[in-house]
């Protein structure tokens, strides 16, 4: 039996109880898939079904999830087992997310909270596979956390502001990360908005283990963004125009595509679908001006 499989065992053992507790409360199978491929030849793909023994509401639940991880590029494969106990609550005008697990080797896991009010401040944290050759190969594991805070300029002007540290797991590079948005609402009855994207990061070593690592990078985006409900669907759309800089090379172009529906509830099923493309470097992108990353992910949960 798999050290995933041993851990699994070990949280079903928990869940009668838990169960017990929240017989009031509904319960709901989920289920999910997430591909990723980039111009360098590298793939991931993660699929998971959960269960949540307590659901409340679509911000309110707590369960476990098993999840399947493939990694790939030219040369090289991996896969491995992972398994997860995963919440989400509130308390008092916060609200939190987060999930902690395993996958037979190391700890990962991640976890948000943020505030309700017009000030929005969010505090976030994120374990993971460092998903390069090397990273995947000997199970090191990236640490980024940092914290959000939303300024409401006026009644169309708004911002945001966003700091974070990363930590790759191999050597002492470690990365900062500062980014700021600005954001006029320009249509608001049809859901358009201008924003102005900014992104800087610093690494204090290059040159480690096989991750991009540029030393600075700086990125300026001009985005036209669309959210509104149609037929009970929440459905968005983000173009986006720009230039970018890695290291001491020249500016080049930057391109952001990103799309997404959130659908209406069908007899307490509902599902997520989003998808997009950058030519954006990734971790375990390069500084080709070729280079361009591909992503979609879905999301299913049927509440019972």
């Amino acid at each position: 039996m798999s050290h995933a499989l041993k851990a699994l065992a070990m949280v079903c053992a928990l869940v009668p109880a838990a169960a017990a507790a929240q017989a009031q409360d509904r319960q709901a199978a989920r289920a999910g898939v997430m591909a990723s491929s980039d111009s360098d030849g590298n793939h991931t793909t993660k699929t998971s079904l959960g269960w949540d023994w307590r659901y409340a509401a679509p911000d309110q639940w707590s369960g476990v999830q098993v999840q399947d991880a493939r990694f790939s590029g030219d040369g090289w494969r991996k896969q491995e087992q992972r398994v997860y106990l995963d919440a989400a609550g509130a308390a008092r005008s916060w609200r939190w997310e987060g999930k902690v697990g395993s996958n037979g080797h190391r700890l990962l896991g991640s976890g948000t909270i943020h505030s309700q009010d017009a000030y929005r401040k969010e505090f976030f944290a994120e374990r993971d596979v460092l998903e390069t050759r090397q990273g995947v190969r000997h199970g090191w594991v990236q640490t980024y956390a940092g914290a959000a805070l939303d300024l409401p300029l006026s009644e169309r002007w708004s911002g945001t502001v966003l700091g974070g540290l990363q930590d790759f797991g191999v050597g002492d590079n470690l990365r900062t990360h500062v980014r700021a948005n600005l954001t006029f609402a320009l249509l608001p009855q049809q859901g358009l908005s201008l924003q102005l994207r900014t992104r800087y990061f610093h690494d204090s070593h290059t040159g480690e283990a096989d991750y991009f690592a540029p030393g600075d990078y700086r990125q300026a985006l001009g985005v036209l963004a669309w959210r509104r409900y149609v037929g009970g669907h929440q459905w968005f759309a983000r173009g986006g125009l720009g230039r970018q800089r890695s290291g001491g090379d020249g500016w080049r172009q930057a391109r952001l595509l990103e799309f997404g529906v959130d659908t209406a509830r069908w007899k307490q099923a509902w599902l997520r679908l989003d998808a997009g493309y950058s030519d954006m470097p990734a971790i375990n992108g390069s500084t080709d001006s070729g280079y361009d990353y591909r992503y979609a992910q879905l999301q299913l949960r049927y509440a019972f």
